[in-house]
């Protein structure tokens, strides 16, 4: 249904010429998140039965659990969408401001130049065409990312969550603070992106697996047969890979 929906979404971004109709791109995004919800929350009593389903030669893997993770990550981003599939409308008068006059009195339209004003700004993000694409793009990075059971798919599924977010830095386009954010984040993006694929290929290099299960199931059996050369490397690498996800979320002391 993500597929699908992003599908559409280039075709009909490609074909408008008219930035207004954004507001209706959201609107369609909310319709498809829902659709969304709807599927993950049928794959939850199916995958209740089982302990897990994997897919693609184990590369994802589908339970109970993730499709909650799946459903919540679609609710969040469906509030965060309907922030702007609608046009604000805010009325300020002194008139109204206590809780009482606000709940047992029907408001009136005080026309004034400020009110006006409030009420007729219309912000950057109704009229950016591509806001509901990219929020499309990170909604699918995370959901493939909560369901993956191999590091290459973890790898490709943060990547393909980060470039969203990229984007979504610089989408005031004539702000400077927009620009640089996006710019300082996609480096050190980059950068972090390095460390976690040099943990990545170590892991191969050493234990000749990528799947976190046979990786779990090695790591233990060395253990148990007091083989330490196996594993003698396999803390570093993981090291390596933490230090890769703690810049991706900015977490002390990687937040600099």
């Amino acid at each position: 249904m993500l597929l699908s929906s992003i599908f559409c979404l280039l075709l009909s971004n490609a074909l408008s010429f008219r930035r207004d109709t954004a507001i209706l791109y959201s609107r369609i995004g909310i319709i498809a998140l829902f659709y969304c919800i709807y599927l993950s929350y049928n794959n939850l009593f199916i995958t209740y039965l089982d302990n897990g389903i994997g897919l693609f030669s184990g590369l994802f893997y589908t339970s109970s659990i993730t499709q909650v993770f799946h459903i919540l990550i679609f609710i969040i981003s469906l509030l965060i969408l309907n922030m702007t599939g609608f046009y604000p409308r805010k009325l300020i008068s002194s008139e109204y401001m206590s809780f009482s006059k606000l709940l047992f009195t029907k408001l009136q339209f005080v026309k004034n130049l400020t009110v006006s004003n409030i009420i007729l700004k219309k912000g950057e993000q109704y009229t950016i065409l591509e806001y509901t694409l990219m929020l499309f793009f990170i909604i699918t990075g995370s959901v493939l990312l909560i369901s993956s059971s191999d590091l290459v798919s973890i790898f490709l599924s943060i990547e393909l969550q980060s470039y969203g977010l990229y984007l979504l830095c610089a989408m005031y386009r004539n702000s400077e603070s927009s620009t640089s954010a996006s710019l300082t984040y996609f480096l050190l993006g980059g950068l972090s992106s390095c460390f976690i694929l040099l943990g990545i290929a170590l892991i191969y290099a050493n234990l000749g697996v990528t799947y976190l299960d046979s990786f779990y199931v090695i790591n233990n059996l060395a253990g148990i047969v007091n083989d330490q050369e196996i594993t003698t490397y396999i803390p570093y690498c993981l090291l390596l890979i933490s230090v890769g996800f703690l810049f991706k979320i900015s977490a002390a002391p990687f937040h600099f």
